[in-house]
């Protein structure tokens, strides 16, 4: 992992070379023979760490420096749009073992979130440092296989009752060999402890905040994993709900889980529940250890609650930066910081780190008042860090990890299956929203067809039969590319969120939208053709009933794909909405109505060719026109005379024997806009999710 800049901002900066990876930034120093000796007792803690590991997991994470682009405020116009990046975290270290509920505190904007996320391996951007399990530097994939993420925002498909949504999440998170009744035992385990059995059949939108976020606890627990991370698992819920979320999360540590949470100036009781609290401030650890030590080590520091104060409050609130004293604040901060790293808490830290990330300790003097510690600034008597084991990034080679390292992930066929079975519990959810848009698509059909009732078949009629078979079109690919805008806008939270924690790929996803979408885009257009035939008068028996149908059903799906390919390409339903009407217009305009297409200048012959509804007028005119045989003409000589349908065909453009091409021209338009729609939406898919 590389800095973004040439070297570490803020305090606490002089540890190892600022370019280099951090593995490289900690070279061995000439062996002596107390350096042997060290490296020997390394390599026995070490040895006895692989050991425990058999039977426990430990975390730790070092030197870890986070930064994120942002723009340049001030650049004009028409100026090239500069960035530059600010750092969150500064070379954060701590350590999570197996049992241990830990608390990450501090004030807003401190960088609890990202230190979480980072050490979770789930956050996407500019970062430095090593995360270890066991002594192994693991990477992002292992790192989600062996834990579970519980956001503060849960994002999941409201209308799914709470049984069917684990019964969603077990299907594609827990490995596609264990058997269904295995599977099923789990998740009544789960909604025992939870305390979730008389729930477990309601929707999760009528879940309260407590069970909701218990709801979330128990899907990141469907497959045992050994480390827990928890975004403020308490914020928005009561005192007693609070409470009882955090006595959940204690209760699964004491089973052996490591369980890591940000909290937000929690209660004094739920306070005491937690093991161990890491203080951030700055970006920078402020504190480290068990949570009674955090008071002596600020006592020790002059700094004293008093005895009706909330301890978690007060810490808190020694770390935070006070509008109008932010320079005194941030001295303070850095103060804390700094005391820390030259406090007995802060070499304890150290001990760990170097059981544990494979180097250790070595004592001398430095004559410098920045050396390689792991833990920031240090005093005159300096430590360095020394490497003691090359191999502690093949983790692949480890038994312990092996039985995370071999599940297999469900198959592609498996991650669509349930994503379209999710998807038709949702349209099952919703009856009112089915009726109410087809209820509309009906109204629109009488009323575009109502003034074309009883269309004579002369001159003057046809005009008005020609700008019938226009609305029929136009309606109806207008009714389903917008109503599939909201498609991907809607879901892209949760699509992001799942295919970030490994649920699923975007290609089943994305196949599953396209199945779930044909259904509708057959039944209803059937309806709304039979409408406009009957009521407006169009000439015909079943058989050119079900001809027009053809191109009606082609113009629905293909508008349904235009509509994905919109609703993928953009964040906003209005950004979609206003990209679309030049395209729109175009198409519009180039559709035989408003132009003569067979006198286009060869420029613009082509253009036609793109448009879903000159292929769909066109369509429809030719079934319409091909078999009427004879038109009256007007008594008025002076009026021009159009004897035939290929006549009007050809006034209008149309060629009389391109049904077949008009239909494969919308299938084409279909599977060009799915192709692009999928694209956009695998681009996007890359993007971080929101935690």
């Amino acid at each position: 992992m590389e800095s973004p800049g040439s070297g570490r901002s803020g305090q606490g900066s002089g540890r190892g070379s600022p370019g280099a990876g951090t593995s490289a930034g900690y070279r061995t120093p000439p062996s002596t023979a107390s350096e042997q000796e060290a490296q020997q007792a390394a390599a026995v803690a070490m040895e006895q760490l692989t050991e425990d590991g058999a039977h426990s997991m430990t975390l730790a994470w070092n030197d870890l420096s986070v930064w994120v682009r942002r723009r340049k405020e001030g650049a004009g116009l028409l100026s090239r749009q500069k960035y530059d990046h600010k750092q969150i975290l500064n070379n954060v270290c701590g350590v999570a073992k197996s049992g241990t509920l830990m608390a990450i505190m501090g004030a807003s904007g401190a960088g609890k979130t990202t230190l979480l996320a980072t050490v979770s391996q789930r956050v996407k951007g500019i970062t430095r440092g090593e995360i270890l399990v066991n002594g192994h530097v693991v990477d992002q994939q292992f790192m989600c296989q062996v834990s579970g993420f519980v956001p503060q925002q849960d994002l999941a498909v409201e209308c799914l009752t709470v049984r069917e949504h684990l019964e969603f999440m077990a299907r594609l998170k827990m490995d596609r060999r264990v058997r269904s009744s295995q599977r099923h035992r789990r998740i009544l385990s789960l909604l025992m402890d939870l305390g979730l059995s008389k729930c477990c059949h309601t929707q999760l939108r009528r879940l309260s905040g407590g069970e909701r976020r218990r709801v979330s606890l128990a899907v990141q627990l469907l497959t045992d994993p050994p480390f827990l991370f928890c975004d403020e698992p308490t914020t928005g819920l009561d005192s007693y709900s609070a409470g009882a979320v955090v006595e959940h999360l204690r209760l699964f540590a004491s089973r052996g889980k490591a369980v890591i949470c940000t909290i937000h100036q929690p209660a004094s009781g739920i306070f005491d529940l937690f093991h161990q609290v890491l203080l951030v401030a700055g970006g920078r650890v402020a504190f480290f250890g068990d949570v009674a030590d955090a008071s002596r080590h600020f006592d020790n520091l002059g700094l004293v609650c008093p005895s009706t104060f909330n301890q978690a409050e007060f810490l808190v609130s020694q770390l935070a930066v006070v509008p109008g004293q932010e320079g005194q604040c941030l001295k303070k901060i850095q103060w804390l910081c700094d005391e820390f790293d030259n406090s007995k808490y802060g070499h304890a830290l150290a001990e760990q780190l170097a059981a544990h990330t494979g180097r250790f300790l070595r004592s001398e003097s430095t004559g410098s008042s920045e050396t390689s510690l792991g833990l920031g600034r240090v005093g005159k008597s300096g430590r360095s860090w020394s490497v003691a084991s090359q191999g502690s990034s093949n983790y692949e080679q480890s038994e312990e990890f092996q039985k995370y390292l071999n599940i297999k992930k469900p198959t592609r066929f498996t991650q669509f299956y349930w994503l379209v079975w999710r998807s038709l519990i949702e349209i099952r959810r919703q009856p009112t929203d089915i009726l109410i848009r087809l209820g509309m698509l009906m109204f629109i059909a009488v009323l575009i067809s109502t003034p074309y009732v009883s269309i004579t078949m002369d001159q003057k009629g046809i005009q008005n039969m020609q700008g019938f078979l226009y609305l029929i079109v136009t309606e109806i690919i207008f009714a389903y590319s917008y109503s599939v805008f909201h498609t991907f806008p809607h879901e892209m939270p949760v699509l992001l969120r799942e295919i970030g924690n490994g649920l699923y790929s975007p290609g089943p996803y994305y196949i599953s939208k396209m199945l779930i979408l044909l259904p509708r885009a057959v039944v209803e257009p059937f309806l709304y053709t039979l409408v406009v035939f009957l009521v407006g008068g169009l000439t015909g028996g079943i058989a050119d009933f079900c001809l027009l149908l053809v191109p009606v059903w082609a113009c629905a799906i293909a508008a349904t794909a235009y509509g994905c390919l919109m609703s993928a390409s953009f964040e906003s339903i209005e950004t979609a909405a206003m990209v679309s009407v030049p395209y729109e217009f175009i198409s519009v305009t180039f559709s035989g109505l408003y132009l003569q297409l067979g006198n286009l200048p060869a420029h613009l012959k082509w253009v036609p060719y793109i448009s879903l509804f000159y292929y769909g007028n066109e369509a429809v005119s030719i079934l319409q026109w091909e078999k009427i045989d004879a038109i009256a003409c007007d008594e008025d000589p002076g009026i021009p005379c159009i004897g035939t349908g290929r006549g009007v065909l050809e006034k209008y453009g149309y060629q009389p024997n391109d049904l077949g091409l008009d239909v494969a021209g919308l299938a084409g338009i279909y599977v060009v806009c799915h192709i692009f729609g999928f694209i956009a939406l695998w681009r996007r898919s890359k993007k971080q999710a929101v935690y």
